[in-house]
């Protein structure tokens, strides 16, 4: 979406969502909340490779720097994503080819069919915790001159 660099963690996140090849990462029943098979996420996208260089691998090849699953829920929480209840009707059990329960993460900027919204997803940093204390608005970080 325009607005949004394609280097940050949300728009790697939407990239991924939105790939038919990676099947560990999903929008849940009502495309407001993102769906995540723990053990198949850790195969397909952390593992060193991915999965056997798999096409799901080549789609996250660089996506995220995290090597461990706990790595990759951090930089959720920290722009502002939720764990929340997967939601009845909302494949608890797993997705077809699942390698167990799934887990559930809301952002009120992360929909679907809302692509504009990634623009006020903002990394948590102690500075804009405080400026939205304070009713500032937070502003992310320019493109680097690499990126640009």
């Amino acid at each position: 979406p325009a607005g949004v660099s394609p280097s940050t963690f949300p728009a790697k996140l939407w990239q991924l969502v939105n790939s038919p090849r990676v099947r560990s990462v999903r929008w849940d029943a009502r495309a407001q909340g993102l769906l995540v098979d723990r053990a198949l996420f850790e195969r397909e996208l952390l593992s060193a490779g991915g999965a056997g260089g798999d096409a799901a691998a080549v789609v996250a090849a660089g996506a995220f720097k995290a090597t461990n699953f706990g790595s990759f829920v951090r930089q959720l929480n920290l722009y502002g994503f939720h764990k929340t209840p997967v939601l009845a009707g909302g494949c608890a059990a797993g997705l077809p080819g699942s390698a167990g329960p799934l887990l559930r993460f809301c952002s009120p900027y992360f929909r679907r069919d809302r692509p504009e919204l990634l623009v006020h997803i903002k990394r948590l940093t102690r500075a804009n915790r405080e400026r939205l204390a304070a009713g500032l608005e937070v502003r992310g970080r320019q493109p680097s001159r690499f990126q640009q």
